[in-house]
């Protein structure tokens, strides 16, 4: 009986300490006060056991309402029924939700102790110091985007420490913590682990964090720092899986600087393709588009994959190592090739080249025996090869280049020129050198008139659709050169015969 009259005591004096229109004015403008926003309360009640706790329902913060708390809970110690103060508090909010950006909030300023006029004005209730703050079920809408969860919060004088965050949003789920250095911008540096992240979603959404809040913040507190109103985080990410305009990018980690105009990722390693990207990248949403730029090293690329994903299938195959630096601006996956501008150096080695057919027209050309090709393995179209580089130029869908080197087992070449990826068609010109061992089959007659180095060397040009480009010999300068090598080879047999030689000889001793 005394447990129940103590009880039933402890709730009446509660409610009596707590609750009415005077406490839920008073914490309100408190609340107000501490944060820099207005804060309405709906309604209030309060318990006293196993500890003292004022339930506030249907909380608005902001004007415009930028966050809503359906019911938030202040918890602290039996103290409090007799000083009126709450310290070291717990705040436990449920079916919050938060709309970005937020509006200009003060940080936290421990104590919170009043001053001057305000200590002449005693107040029904006074928050002293909040030790601990729980969200569960909470919405944090930004650019569209709804992410859903738990966060537990920390005060720390200035900065509120990210215990831990758990949220999800369209199947992915992600945890975080760090500290927030300043909540209206926010600023601060966080952990961020996930199944799966979407860059261009990520970079919407951290640019609404902040956006079209710039005229709120004009004229910031006395209380908050210099440029503390402005979008400012280090996040340091770990996901299983990426995903940017359709492109997979697998086991990506890096470190990203998060503002209102970028998402930079600095260093950002991922896996795509089969191979491995180690560099660099931004990200800034651009009206409908998502502007980008990426440096990086690049290493194991499965081409025949990369290709097909840019939309020119079963064209050529290998791996490939090499070095980017460009920028674009995407608004879908097929936007990508035609915005691109940049330069890159790439080698591929071990593929093939579908349709290509180098070796079937030089032996048309240049009316080679069969027998002759006796080393060939074949007369398919498809061109192997050991190694294929060049250095790039990237721009409007356009890859030119001055220095592409196709080198095989039978032949060998050098060609300048331009792959059109949006008309999917190629242009280059150059000349092909056989091996030391096609040179020899040719024949001594195609050897003499064709040779280069001592290899047969012929003027060529690849033009047409990717998928099936047409191969020619230029037969005007094949028979230059021709020309060319025949009057060289009688100048030598003049040069070499005896009479020449004593005539030669006898001019010397003169």
């Amino acid at each position: 009986m005394a447990a129940l009259i103590v009880v039933g005591g402890g709730f009446l004096w509660a409610r009596a300490v707590f609750t009415g229109d005077a406490v839920r004015s008073a914490l309100a403008a408190q609340l107000a006060k501490a944060i820099g926003q207005p804060v309405t309360i709906g309604e209030i009640s309060a318990s006293a056991f196993p500890r003292v706790e004022i339930r506030l329902g249907d909380v608005a913060i902001g004007s415009p309402v930028r966050v809503r708390l359906a019911d938030l809970r202040v918890g602290t110690d039996v103290r409090a029924l007799l000083s009126r103060r709450i310290e070291h508090g717990s705040v436990r909010l449920n079916g919050a939700r938060i709309e970005l950006p937020l509006p200009p909030i003060n940080m936290p300023e421990r104590p919170n102790e009043p001053s001057g006029a305000a200590a002449a004005r005693p107040s029904p209730v006074q928050i002293v110091s909040i030790d601990e703050i729980v969200l569960r079920d909470v919405e944090i809408v930004s650019g569209g985007r709804t992410l859903r969860g738990d966060v537990e919060l920390e005060p720390r004088d200035r900065e509120i420490l990210l215990r831990r965050a758990s949220l999800a949003a369209d199947g992915t789920r992600m945890t975080a913590t760090g500290r927030i250095l300043d909540l209206s911008g926010p600023s601060g540096e966080i952990a961020v682990k996930a199944s799966a992240l979407n860059v261009d979603q990520l970079a919407r959404f951290a640019s609404a964090f902040s956006g079209g809040a710039a005229s709120e913040r004009a004229a910031p507190s006395s209380r908050r720092r210099t440029g503390s109103a402005m979008l400012n985080l280090a996040v340091s990410l770990d996901a299983d899986r990426a995903t940017f305009r359709g492109l997979v990018l697998d086991k990506f980690s890096g470190r990203a600087r998060i503002s209102a105009q970028a998402v930079a990722l600095d260093p950002i390693r991922f896996s795509v393709f089969g191979g491995r990207y180690d560099g660099s990248a931004t990200f800034a949403p651009a009206s409908d588009a998502l502007a980008f730029r990426a440096r990086a090293t690049v290493a194991d690329v499965d081409v025949a994959a990369a290709t097909r994903f840019a939309g020119n299938p079963d064209t050529i195959s290998g791996r490939l190592s090499g070095r980017l630096d460009c920028s674009g601006r995407a608004s879908d996956a097929a936007d990508i090739a035609s915005t691109i501008r940049g330069t890159a150096r790439v080698d591929i080695v071990d593929g093939v080249v579908k349709n290509l057919g180098l070796l079937r027209t030089i032996v048309v050309a240049t009316s080679m025996r069969p027998g002759a090709g006796g080393g060939l393995t074949g007369w398919s179209k498809d061109e192997k090869f050991s190694r294929l580089g060049a250095t790039l130029r990237i721009a409007n869908g356009d890859l030119t280049s001055d220095d592409i080197r196709f080198e095989s087992e039978n032949l060998m070449l050098d060609a300048q020129g331009a792959v059109q990826t949006m008309a999917s068609t190629v242009n280059l010109k150059g000349k092909v050198q056989l091996s030391d061992a096609l040179s020899q089959q040719g024949g001594s007659d195609l050897l003499r008139y064709t040779q280069e180095s001592g290899r047969v060397t012929l003027p060529a040009t690849v033009a047409g659709p990717i998928a099936a480009p047409h191969v020619a010999i230029d037969t005007a300068d094949l028979t230059k050169r021709a020309i060319r090598n025949a009057a060289a080879d009688e100048v030598e047999k003049r040069l070499t015969n005896d009479s020449v030689k004593k005539g030669l000889l006898g001019l010397l001793r003169r």
